[in-house]
């Protein structure tokens, strides 16, 4: 059975803090909302958006939806142009597709501005399936990693999760499968602050290690 190398996207396939960073001054211009410092505007970067929100300014009901509508319309109209791909990750897909490995994204970023990323970037060869979330069928980063092994026919024990932060490592965990985490991104800064992982990368050269090895 052929193996499925699954990828998050903020902080792993992509530096994406420069929009992230620029939806929340929109939403922040707005609605008004209080001064960030950076850090906390860099806490944006992979937790889901109304967590984030709540977390940060404290909002909850109409208000935390019209912050996370303004954060999506700006990563529309612009956000989703400034990014930039991290070193090492085209010679990586590159290689997974060469072996013959399956190659997906799952992100709690909106699917509207994943495709619009992929779009704009030419990253769309690369993989063979790329999942974000919708707002009419909400989903955890759980679902969406069983909705990809489910789309390509992969099982738990073939497929892996990368990513840089807790909540891909809680993810993987929930649905039972490998995870390699990397500390280029935003989340975990060294090995230690990992808890549950097979392989941790300090740049995605090192990513093609599990597949030779495994």
């Amino acid at each position: 059975m052929k193996k499925l190398a699954i990828f998050d996207f903020d902080g792993t396939i992509a530096d994406t803090s420069p929009g992230i960073v620029n939806c929340v001054k929109y939403a922040q211009q707005k609605m008004g909302l209080p001064e960030l410092t950076y850090d906390k505007m860099l806490s944006h970067v992979g937790p889901p958006m109304e967590e984030s929100y709540a977390r940060n300014f404290g909002l909850s009901g109409e208000r935390l939806k019209e912050a996370v509508k303004y954060h999506k319309e700006y990563a529309l109209k612009q956000g989703y142009k400034e990014l930039e791909i991290y070193p090492g990750i085209h010679e990586l897909l590159e290689k997974l597709k060469h072996t013959g490995i399956y190659t997906a994204i799952a992100t709690l970023k909106a699917q509207t501005t994943l495709d619009k990323i992929l779009e704009e970037y030419k990253q769309k060869k690369y993989f063979d399936i790329a999942l974000g979330t919708n707002a009419e069928q909400p989903a955890t980063k759980a679902d969406i990693l069983n909705k990809c092994m489910e789309k390509v026919c992969c099982d738990k024990e073939t497929s892996v999760l990368i990513g840089d932060s807790k909540y891909d490592s809680e993810a993987a965990r929930n649905v039972n499968i490998d995870f390699i985490a990397v500390t280029y991104g935003f989340g975990f800064k060294s090995a230690k602050d990992v808890a549950n992982a097979v392989l941790v990368c300090d740049s995605a050269y090192q990513i093609m290690n599990y597949f030779e090895e495994s």
